[in-house]
């Protein structure tokens, strides 16, 4: 079958070399494709159940599966994806998506850079060893992250398409999470064979915390559904994940408040209220904490409904 080949130029920012975009995909039984830019950088897809046509990149691109799952078409053979999965797609690599039975949708994230950028990671690291793992192997290299891992990628992602920075910085910091990123499996292989020491029960925990009903009621519902006394809780949370319960739940809030504002169907006051932050003041300061602008001018920016 004929593919499609997407080139950098035209896609990536020309600045950054690399362009982070947020696709959430849903399946329907019809026969035409239908695609809606939200911004700059959120696509809603609705795809045919035939799944999209196959393709590659004259650039390298990273897909992490946030939500839901789908089938991955590569290179002739098909892998399933579900929440937490992580592929390092290589130039070349001719890939598509198709659905699985048990998901009705998908959310994935798409980090695409060019091979000038990439190739920059060799003097970076000071060694170019990882290029052969990342290149040998017929199918690009995937891995599991567990739910604190994906959550904390995710949110990092999205950071780095925050317009209060200048290029020149986000370009560092591009540089750097690749760097994280490229050590992290195609180095150190004692990660790549233990990916997360965090305790059963706290993984659970932060699993089951995502829902919305469970992070809209907070710390209090936190502490019952984990069994533990606070003071433990928190130690917990510190060791293992660098944050407080309650910096944990805001960071939950807060993303969830990004989609209903790239949504656009709520008053800005609305959101703050329904996500139980306890005055507008304060879900401003947060919310420009995390996303480096407020939450009106993050609405105009994703092309939600400009209101509150």
């Amino acid at each position: 079958m004929d593919h499609n080949r997407q080139i950098s130029e035209g896609w990536l920012d020309p600045v950054l070399n690399a362009r982070i975009t947020c696709h959430e995909i849903t399946w329907i039984q019809e026969d035409k494709f239908h695609s809606m830019q939200v911004g700059g950088d959120l696509f809603f897809h609705r795809i045919p159940q035939t799944g999209t046509w196959p393709h590659c990149h004259d650039f390298a691109e990273i897909i992490l599966v946030n939500s839901g799952g789908l089938l991955h078409n590569v290179n002739g053979d098909r892998r399933r994806l579900a929440a937490g999965d992580l592929v390092f797609m290589r130039p070349d690599d001719v890939h598509g998506f198709a659905p699985a039975e048990e998901f009705a949708k998908a959310e994935i994230v798409l980090l695409d850079f060019d091979l000038e950028l990439f190739l920059s990671l060799s003097v970076y690291l000071e060694n170019d060893a990882f290029l052969q793992q990342w290149t040998a192997p017929v199918l690009p290299p995937s891995f599991k992250l567990d739910p604190v891992a994906t959550d904390a990628l995710y949110a990092r992602l999205l950071k780095l398409n925050t317009p209060a920075e200048s290029p020149q910085q986000r370009r560092i910091k591009l540089k750097i999470l690749l760097g994280d990123l490229y050590s992290r499996f195609f180095i150190d292989e004692i990660n790549l064979l233990s990916e997360s020491h965090v305790p059963d029960w706290l993984e659970k925990l932060c699993t089951v915390m995502r829902r919305e009903e469970n992070f809209r009621a907070g710390v209090e519902r936190m502490q019952k559904l984990a069994c533990r006394t606070p003071s433990h809780l928190c130690k917990s949370f510190r060791r293992y994940l660098g944050k407080t319960p309650t910096d944990f739940i805001n960071e939950l809030r807060i993303n969830h408040a990004a989609r209903l504002l790239a949504d656009g169907r709520e008053e800005i006051t609305e959101i703050a209220a329904r996500l139980r932050f306890r005055s507008l003041s304060r879900f401003y300061a947060l919310f420009k904490r995390y996303y480096g602008l407020s939450p009106a001018a993050y609405r105009r920016r994703r092309g939600g409904r400009q209101t509150g």
